[in-house]
């Protein structure tokens, strides 16, 4: 019997827009970079909560060492804020009592961060313990890269920082990958070890630490509730596809040859998998079409042009024909019984 493929490597596109905006913050003009790695230049005006994360970590990679950065990894993953994270996982952590809560918390929900990611707290000697995290939906042959790591490194440090202080510290902090740690790293953490190629990422805590009590955040307004979301490692192949191409909808119909470039795989692979989950390429746009066009036909400010044109129709009667294959009355049907019920 045919194993389940593993879900496509997604990663927030609010980690995109962190990178993006330390690279313009450093004075580095990155709209080539963006192009060259398939990833639309002006992302915040993307649908989508998702990036697929090859292209996103390649265009990081190679922007980096373009423009000569050194440490980018912590300097973006230095912005972080609570306040930038997945609004289920906020909603979690406002609902701990100790950091260790917030930690268990955040450990159990950090696929809706990074969709390949496990993360887990483990005891260890001296009373302290390891916070880690390994990849475990990514593809054979693609690695955990450093920016990931530092993305997830410097969010378990925000956490613990919010219940301790602002120069709080790791003892130790352990990467999968190999990267340089320079001045601006140092200089940040004077007395934490480092260590690199390891088995999993993590970093260290106290075990009395995580009996601290984890403070309400000022800028909460209300309790915020999980979306109804399955975590990482449950996501199908078809559904996290969906959320990768999601953003590119307004360019168009996305090609299968576009689709498999961001996944990392053949289009006979990509074919093979969807094939796997007894699905074709065509169902799967055309249902990630539908349900954008659903959701925004609610939205009494969106014409149905303007739904038509950000699920990439450029003849809006092309796209009254799709959308009433697939739901049996036209988008003017569909929204007007959406806005009288």
């Amino acid at each position: 019997m045919d194993k389940r493929p593993n879900p496509v490597a997604l990663f927030r596109c609010a980690y995109l827009d962190l990178f993006v905006s330390t690279f313009r913050t450093l004075g580095q003009d990155v709209t080539s970079d963006l192009s060259e790695a398939r990833l639309p230049l002006e992302w915040p005006k993307c649908r989508g909560e998702y990036a697929p994360a090859l292209p996103a970590f390649a265009f990081v990679t190679a922007a980096a060492q373009r423009h000569g950065i050194e440490d980018f990894g912590f300097l973006a993953g230095a912005r972080l804020k609570l306040t930038d994270f997945d609004v289920g996982v906020r909603g979690e952590l406002d609902k701990a009592e100790t950091l260790g809560d917030a930690l268990n918390s955040y450990c159990a929900l950090v696929g809706r961060e990074q969709s390949y990611l496990l993360c887990h707290l483990s005891e260890h000697a001296g009373g302290e313990v390891r916070i880690c995290a390994t990849a475990a939906a990514l593809e054979p042959g693609h690695a955990l890269n450093q920016y990931s790591e530092w993305l997830l490194i410097m969010s378990l440090v925000a956490i613990v920082r919010h219940a301790t202080t602002s120069d709080w510290h790791p003892s130790q902090i352990a990467f999968q990958s190999q990267p340089g740690l320079g001045e601006s790293v140092w200089r940040a953490f004077p007395e934490t070890r480092f260590a690199v190629a390891q088995g999993q990422t993590w970093i260290t805590v106290s075990a009395e630490t995580l009996s601290l009590p984890w403070p309400a955040r000022k800028d909460t307004a209300e309790p915020q509730q999980v979306p109804a979301k399955p975590a990482s490692y449950l996501w199908d192949f078809p559904t996290s596809l969906s959320l990768a191409l999601r953003p590119y909808l307004a360019d168009g119909y996305p090609s299968i040859e576009l689709a498999a470039k961001l996944v990392g795989m053949s289009v006979r692979t990509l074919q093979r998998r969807l094939n796997q989950c007894h699905q074709s390429y065509s169902d799967v746009v055309k249902q990630l079409r539908f349900g954008i066009a659903a959701e925004l036909l609610r939205n009494p400010d969106k014409t149905v042009l303007d739904t038509a044109c950000e699920v990439g129709f450029s003849d809006p009667s092309h796209f009254s024909r799709a959308f009433r294959q697939m739901a049996g009355v036209s988008p003017r049907e569909f929204r007007k019984q959406q806005l009288a019920a």
